[in-house]
């Protein structure tokens, strides 16, 4: 077995001192330029890694934060990944992450998350189902995003679901259009005056009940018709929208408002392959701003709820809590802008 390679191997074979090839690999202190090259030539010529249970032990941290997400069946997830991982570069920290996706939802990853050594973990919650306290209280530091309230439990970083698609909605509305398809929407129990408090608060529920703001404040009233439920990934939308456009008993959209990007990306395909003009017959809005987004044909309209910044703050966050902070739990919530592209007049 070949011996693991030590920083002290480092600093022999490059004439430095450990703590001069610690700072390399920190990317901290001050040297020469071509210091710094010569030293992470070798680090990467000999293969040097570092050893993240010493580094543990001799810190009491391993400047790792673990992120439990559901899976990679549609462009938002790997998105905000990437994200995260981004935001915790520029604080010194490396990203692990973990997936979880069907029956069991974060609780299957709750045992992993105690095998592996990071310093905290963000859970990003797909399902009010993940979001018991059972999942919330976990002996690291934790930052929940998603849009379930963690109910003080632990900081909460999440979007302006019903904000947002009133205003999309309403900037649709405002422009002529009075038939517009929601897909990915839940039934009527989401619109505010026959609500149903009973059900849990979900993210489709929000970003319908936005839907149905928007139409009440123009006085105009929902045909739930329009309104079809599917699973948020491209065959959801592509599927949503055929059913829709095959009911004879339902009037031809004029724009179509979908609740993710990937939904919307499955409607413009469904659509083109009909034949029907985007946007000359029919607009369509996404949510999310993805960055497969601006290459759709045409360029998708879409909401964009500054992913890079909800990353941001539920890395700061949970840095935060890493580094000691006792106070009480906080919530977030991003802006956003709705991004006109070529899906839209």
């Amino acid at each position: 077995m070949a011996k693991r390679v030590t920083i002290t191997d480092v600093a022999r074979e490059t004439g430095v001192s450990i703590k001069t090839v610690s700072n390399v690999l920190n990317n901290t202190g001050s040297m020469r330029p071509e210091t710094r090259a010569r030293v992470q030539e070798a680090i990467e010529r000999l293969g040097y890694r570092v050893n993240v249970s010493a580094r543990a032990m001799k810190t009491g941290g391993t400047q790792l934060i673990g992120l439990a997400i559901s899976d990679f069946c549609q462009p938002f997830i790997p998105y905000l990944a990437n994200s995260v991982v981004t935001a915790a570069r520029a604080r010194g920290y490396a990203v692990i992450t973990d997936t979880y996706s069907g029956a069991g939802g974060l609780e299957q990853v709750i045992p992993e998350t105690k095998k592996l050594a990071a310093d905290g973990w963000i859970f990003f919650v797909g399902s009010p189902d993940d979001i018991s306290a059972s999942v919330l209280k976990q002996p690291y530091p934790l930052v929940v995003v998603g849009d379930y309230d963690t109910r003080g439990l632990t900081d909460w970083a999440t979007m302006p679901n019903v904000e947002a698609v009133r205003t999309a909605v309403g900037a649709l509305l405002d422009s002529g259009c009075r038939r517009i398809a929601l897909i990915g929407g839940t039934a009527e129990n989401a619109c505010p005056d026959v609500a149903d408090e009973s059900l849990p608060e979900t993210t489709s529920t929000q970003r319908t009940r936005g839907y149905c703001q928007a139409h009440e404040e123009r006085g105009l009233q929902v045909d739930w018709r329009l309104v079809r439920n599917a699973t948020w990934v491209q065959s959801g939308g592509r599927d949503a929208v055929a059913h829709l456009l095959d009911d004879a008993d339902v009037p031809m959209p004029d724009a179509i408002m979908c609740l993710n990007d990937a939904l919307a990306i499955g409607v413009i395909h469904e659509l083109q392959r009909r034949g029907v003009r985007v946007p000359q017959d029919v607009q369509v809005v996404g949510f999310d701003n993805v960055p497969d987004a601006e290459y759709c044909m045409p360029g998708l309209t879409s909401i964009d709820p500054h992913v890079d910044d909800f990353a941001r703050h539920a890395v700061d966050m949970l840095i935060a809590r890493i580094e000691g902070s006792a106070a009480p739990a906080r919530k977030y919530v991003t802006s956003f802008d709705l991004v006109r592209r070529a899906s839209t007049r």
